[in-house]
């Protein structure tokens, strides 16, 4: 092991020595807001990381936000070349996101100031002209802003997408569709080996993807086939091009689970809503990432799986938060907690 790498052992270790254990986010879950802050993990307090338990919930989520900021920073680092281009890469969905804020006030004609408030700051990493986008005339202009940066292969198909549909489910698709094409590129550039124990992480965020896009835009959009599976990306993982082929032919959610490959319907069984598909998926995402942070040597894989982690608990925390101050009813929070914790849907 290089000492790069074996540096990164360490680190990614003492990290995720620091998530919140499922009992912790439990307990929480049962407790008053005001007394989040007893709870300790490692050497800092939950209101350490949230700040003071009465500030505004936006600035207590930038702040937690920052926090992972910091330690992706330090992952990063001491990574080169396919590496490091993949976890920056990966990062953008955090701009993506700020993108998306941006498309939905303006076609909700909100003001650049309040726009402005609803953005996560994603300091060094940042690569959006945030400040010109604010005040761009319409959501054409702003994706043509775009087309001579680093974002030209999601904005010119994004634009092109907008202009002949004016539908902002299909500006998001095309939006993710392309964000993710680019992802599965850089995976492509690693070394083999590298590859190989990303994949089964990997791969298991791309066919979540497309089971719930396919489900979504066949169930609840009503979209064609053709339509549907033209929105999907094509991979080579479980949900590959033929199986989505045969897949978007189905009209029912019964239909499209009974012919899913293993282990998905193990994984899915007895489920009878998108929303109950898309929590089995991310359990089951978690339960890998946690698995992959405990091969004792270093892979590309376990820096992937902590970040994963690492933005499933504080989304979780979050949605915590903000149902206890929202005086929202046990179960009402914890259903918000699992749905937060998505990835990119």
């Amino acid at each position: 092991m290089s000492s790069n790498y074996a540096y990164l052992n360490a680190r990614v270790s003492i990290l995720a020595s620091r998530l919140v254990s499922e009992t912790r986010l439990t307990e929480w879950l049962n407790q008053p807001l005001g007394q989040l802050g007893q709870q300790r993990t490692g050497s800092a307090t939950v209101d350490d990381w949230l700040g003071e338990g009465s500030g505004d919930t936006s600035v207590i989520e930038q702040t937690w936000f920052t926090q992972m900021l910091n330690d992706f920073q330090v992952l990063v680092r001491p990574l080169a070349g396919s590496e490091r281009e993949l976890l920056i890469y990966w990062l953008r969905k955090c701009e993506i996101a700020n993108l998306k804020t941006i498309v939905r006030g303006k076609i909700a004609g909100l003001k650049a100031v309040d726009l402005s408030a609803q953005l996560m700051d994603v300091g060094n990493f940042a690569t959006l002209p945030l400040e010109h986008l604010l005040v761009t005339e319409d959501v054409s202009e702003l994706l043509r802003q775009l087309e001579n940066g680093p974002y030209a292969d999601i904005a010119r198909p994004a634009r092109r997408v907008f202009e002949k549909e004016h539908q902002l489910y299909s500006l998001d698709a095309a939006i993710d569709r392309h964000y993710l094409l680019g992802l599965m590129q850089r995976v492509r550039t690693l070394s083999s080996s590298q590859r190989q124990f990303l994949l089964p992480l990997f791969s298991l965020l791309m066919d979540r993807f497309n089971l719930l896009w396919l489900l979504r835009y066949r169930l609840n959009y009503h979209l064609s086939a053709a339509e549907t599976y033209y929105l999907l990306v094509p991979t080579p993982y479980l949900l590959n091009r033929s199986r989505l082929q045969h897949l978007v032919e189905f009209n029912t959610l019964a239909e499209v689970l009974a012919h899913l490959p293993n282990p998905l319907p193990h994984w899915l069984a007895e489920t009878n809503n998108i929303f109950s598909v898309d929590q089995r998926l991310i359990t089951e995402i978690r339960r890998l990432a946690v698995q992959t942070l405990r091969w004792r040597s270093f892979t590309l894989a376990k820096v992937f799986a902590y970040v994963l982690l690492r933005e499933m608990e504080m989304r979780r925390v979050m949605a915590i938060v903000k149902g206890q101050r929202l005086q929202l009813s046990r179960q009402t929070i914890l259903a918000a907690a699992e749905y937060s914790s998505a990835l990119m849907v």
